[in-house]
């Protein structure tokens, strides 16, 4: 599965925009400003009907535009046309000229990873940064995940405005009863991921880095039985009431990432952060490749950035001819970093939306 086409209108610093691209590798490089991270926004709105971007992420329309679109061309076994408009503040998403109703039924149709600045919290920032990172490769490669952990979280919510208002127990025993069968299924599910995504990504860090031990460790409250969860929700219901939150449940896993013995937030440089980060987003791709048996689009922004020139070349031959790939840089240099162009598509992006593909 590949992005064999785009078009977007209105996205951004960018008016108009359309480029055909590569099976491989798509490097768009140019000035900062140009609307580099802007293509791959759209790309991934095509994939989730929302940008990446913290702050941005329900409305990548161009100030003062009152509509917007970006049409994607996806090539795989079967082609399909996904068209993501948006007029004034209605909008509308077609597959294949197909109406989607539920954003679920987009997640997973042509799946992309970003990597992007602001994923360092990943790595530097606290649990819930982590959480968030788990919770959304399992959405997009476990339906029966997505839609436990949907109707979880409402529950939690629910629970929490009930612990806030001061309830009495009997008007929250109707949502603690439903809470121990989803809270078992999402534990099934993120064991079974860490016990496969381990493996992968140590692979992957092998072939980049040998020098340092790296682990992902994960740790969830184990009760195995749904009565007993429902008599530690019942339990700690007045301590709960007090902080005005739901203090045991998946929401309350822990995921800890060591570079050598320590936590990696805590001891590790700027460059090692990114070389973890890089890994697992490859480690990522690989993991819903194999579960979904869909090739997912990568989409590296600002790649090069704190990376010395050794370790970049190691990360492009983790990628090479595996996925299509979007790598943004401002980086004028950048060709140097390949010994093979032949699948590498170069993209200048220049001011006023003027493109030059290079090879």
């Amino acid at each position: 599965m590949f992005l064999k086409h785009l078009e977007i209108k209105n996205v951004r610093s960018l008016s108009s925009y359309e480029m055909e691209f590569s099976e491989g590798i798509n490097l768009i490089y140019g000035q900062n400003g140009v609307g580099k991270t802007s293509i791959l926004e759209a790309i991934h709105t095509l994939s989730i009907s929302k940008s990446f971007r913290a702050g941005y992420r329900k409305n990548i329309q161009k100030i003062n535009s009152d509509t917007m679109s970006v049409v994607g061309i996806v090539s795989g076994k079967v082609e399909k046309i996904i068209a993501y408009r948006k007029i004034l503040n209605q909008k509308k998403i077609k597959i294949n000229e197909q109406v989607v109703e539920k954003i679920s039924d987009l997640v997973g149709v042509f799946p992309s990873i970003v990597l992007s600045p602001e994923d360092i919290d990943i790595v530097s920032g606290g649990n819930s940064a982590r959480l968030m990172y788990v919770n959304k490769i399992l959405s997009i490669s476990n339906k029966d995940y997505l839609y436990a952990l949907a109707r979880y979280n409402k529950i939690i919510k629910l629970r929490n405005k009930c612990l806030v208002d001061n309830k009495h127990y009997r008007e929250v025993v109707v949502w603690d009863e439903q809470l121990p069968l989803l809270a078992q299924k999402i534990w099934q599910h993120r064991r079974d991921f860490f016990e496969h995504f381990n493996a992968l990504f140590k692979e992957m860090w092998t072939k980049v880095i040998l020098s340092e031990k790296v682990a992902i460790k994960y740790k969830s409250l184990k009760i195995e039985d749904q009565k007993n969860l429902l008599f530690e929700l019942e339990s700690r219901f007045e301590k709960d009431k007090v902080r005005g939150l739901t203090g045991v449940g998946p929401h309350k896993d822990r995921i800890n990432f060591f570079f050598g013995d320590v936590d990696i937030k805590d001891q590790a440089s700027q460059g090692e952060k990114k070389i973890f980060l890089v890994v697992l987003k490859v480690a990522e791709a690989k993991y819903l490749h194999m579960e979904t048996n869909k090739k997912p689009v990568l989409l590296l922004d600002d790649l090069f950035a704190k990376l010395d020139r050794s370790r970049v070349k190691k990360i492009l031959q983790l990628i090479d001819n595996k996925y299509q790939t979007f790598i943004t840089t401002t980086d004028n240099s950048v060709e140097s970093y390949f010994n093979n162009f032949e699948n590498v598509n170069f993209i200048k992006l220049k001011k006023n939306n003027e493109l030059c593909s290079v090879a």
